[in-house]
């Protein structure tokens, strides 16, 4: 069975690379390079090019575009359009003039090198659509268009799927329609043309357990717990992408004191965790990621944003004030007990004054403790009076009885 398996698990793996290969040459094929229009010449950015076309010689004039101007005759010699060190704003169509007419023309392409895309595929949830996602590094040309090529089978026919640019991140996204509980293998790829050139990512296989990421749980807070100073309370929302009740998320939670090097981990299925092992008095960090519940399916989101908070203390516990620790001016009891007797006549009479009377409930017990002890000494005499009684009555009938 060992051999078995392991020739299976080879065979496998080929038909795999070869879906791969086969799937690479198909994206590569939707992934050409632009057709370019006629009378057209191509120059690479910052570069100095002539431009020229058939019957302009001599004294010529250019236009640019639609302009009704013409360019300055410094730019030209024996008929040819001279442009220096040109930007992506000079791309644009050239048109000779002589003798007040238009001879020829020629649309100027400006060639910027295109960075070959490097995607990053995601599934926020079970029953959401892929999303991938592609930052780029430099500029990218006017008019550059990013598209997202996907199948499922090498003999299937593949997909094209426009992608959006986001400014604020600074990416390129594209959406890709996913059943949920499809668990087949998709084959991506990510194409960027443009007028001139055109280049293609790698081809990338990806897997429902391959990509299932939940977004990072949101408002993380951490609060003390009244009169427990090594306690704290830890509470967090699942995130907005991961909807409904069918599907569950596992947590792992992190915290750690401030500027210490021990880091305590603890997983739950809840949304709250009491911390129970936490310093008392240290200011505490506190960070929450998630995974779906099933071992295996997926990989753990990004980490949320760090929480703080402090446990419990008791504020009456604090240190003396400034006023309460500084000495008492004068005779101790002459300022805490002004109208006690003995001390209006500024004489020390030596006796030392209790600062407070005893409460009223030891008098109460007091009370009550003598007179349980007398009618305990009551009892005890009168079961001793009763037994003495009891022993003379013997006596007494043997006298009558010898009288009689």
């Amino acid at each position: 069975m060992g051999v078995l398996g392991a020739k299976c698990r080879t065979l496998c793996l080929l038909m795999l690379l070869l879906q791969l290969l086969v799937s690479a040459h198909i994206h590569q094929s939707l992934c050409p390079k632009p057709v370019l229009p006629p009378h057209s010449q191509v120059a690479l950015l910052l570069s100095n090019v002539s431009l020229t076309c058939p019957g302009c010689e001599g004294d010529v004039l250019w236009r640019r575009g639609k302009a009704e101007s013409f360019l300055p005759k410094r730019m030209m010699k024996e008929g040819r359009l001279l442009l220096n060190s040109i930007q992506s704003k000079d791309g644009n169509l050239y048109t000779c003039i002589k003798e007040k007419q238009s001879v020829c023309s020629v649309e100027l392409l400006v060639a910027e090198e295109l960075e070959k895309p490097e995607m990053e595929c995601y599934l926020r949830h079970p029953a959401s659509n892929i999303t991938c996602e592609w930052k780029n590094n430099s500029s990218l040309p006017h008019g550059t268009k990013v598209t997202l090529i996907s199948s499922v089978r090498y003999r299937a026919q593949p997909k094209i799927s426009s992608c959006s640019y986001f400014t604020l991140s600074k990416k390129y996204q594209c959406l890709l329609h996913y059943t949920e509980g499809n668990k087949k293998n998709y084959f991506l790829s990510l194409c960027v043309s443009s007028q001139t050139d055109s280049t293609i990512s790698n081809i990338i296989m990806v897997n429902y357990i391959s990509i299932l990421q939940p977004d990072p749980p949101m408002e993380v807070t951490v609060s003390p717990i009244e009169f427990a100073p090594r306690k704290l309370r830890v509470t967090w929302q699942k995130p907005l992408s991961w909807s409904g009740n069918y599907y569950q998320l596992l947590y792992e939670v992190q915290y750690w004191a401030e500027n210490s090097q021990h880091v305590s981990s603890v997983m739950t299925s809840k949304c709250i965790l009491h911390i129970v092992d936490a310093f008392k008095g240290r200011r505490h960090c506190v960070r929450v990621r998630a995974i779906e519940e099933f071992e295996g399916s997926g990989s753990w989101s990004s980490w949320s944003q760090e929480a703080n908070g402090t446990p419990w203390t008791d504020s009456a516990q604090k240190e003396p004030t400034t006023e309460t620790s500084q000495e008492v001016p004068g005779n101790f009891y002459t300022n805490l007990y002004p109208n006690s007797p003995g001390m209006e006549s500024g004489e020390d009479s030596g006796i030392p004054i209790s600062p407070s009377r005893p409460p009223w409930y030891t008098f109460v017990i007091g009370g009550v403790s003598l007179g349980f002890i007398f009618l305990l000494v009551l009892v005890v005499l009168l079961r001793k009076r009763y037994w003495t009684l009891l022993k003379a009555a013997p006596e007494v009938d043997n006298l009558y009885s010898k009288g009689d």
